[in-house]
């Protein structure tokens, strides 16, 4: 398998959902559902990218959405909250803002991909969006990032400090 394999996997599906745990960022393609053991069905991407190394989606309007952001308080109206934790979902910046661009009309589909170093990458997506992803290999992880399929099959590849 080779990193342009599995980038592949993307191409042409829509970006339909966004979830995180902890700062890992998983980006759902296309739609298909999983079951888990104790019989819950989740709504998942027919392929997912997680991405735990450094991030940025740049959007059109020369706006982006970076990693970082996940530490940073959501943006409100009023007084903030006083309490903050990031670890919550919908509670950090980066949540607010993927939820919003998920949310604000037409799917960003994949249109094409270029690898740059340290297994990272360019995914162009339509309408001028870019998902830049930018492993740090001073940090040595097992995972950099992987794309997964969800349909059964199997299909897993990942990047990390020591493996592809």
């Amino acid at each position: 398998m080779s990193i342009q394999e599995a980038l592949a996997k993307t191409i042409n599906l829509p970006l339909t959902k966004t979830t995180r745990s902890e700062v890992v960022q998983y980006f759902h393609f296309g739609k298909t559902h999983y079951t888990t053991p104790q019989g819950l069905i989740l709504d998942v991407g027919a392929v997912t990218l997680a991405i735990n190394c450094p991030w940025q989606l740049l959007l059109p309007n020369g706006e982006s959405i970076k990693h970082n952001e996940v530490f940073m308080r959501r943006r409100e109206a009023g007084m903030p909250v006083i309490k903050f934790d990031w670890k919550v979902p919908g509670a950090n910046l980066r949540d607010q803002r993927l939820m919003e661009l998920i949310n604000a009309g037409s799917p960003l589909t994949p249109q094409r991909f270029e690898p740059t170093e340290n297994n990272g990458f360019i995914l162009y997506f339509d309408y001028g969006v870019q998902l830049i992803v930018a492993p740090d290999t001073t940090k040595e992880q097992d995972v950099y990032w992987q794309v997964f399929s969800n349909t059964g099959d199997g299909y897993s590849f990942s990047t990390g400090s020591d493996n592809i």
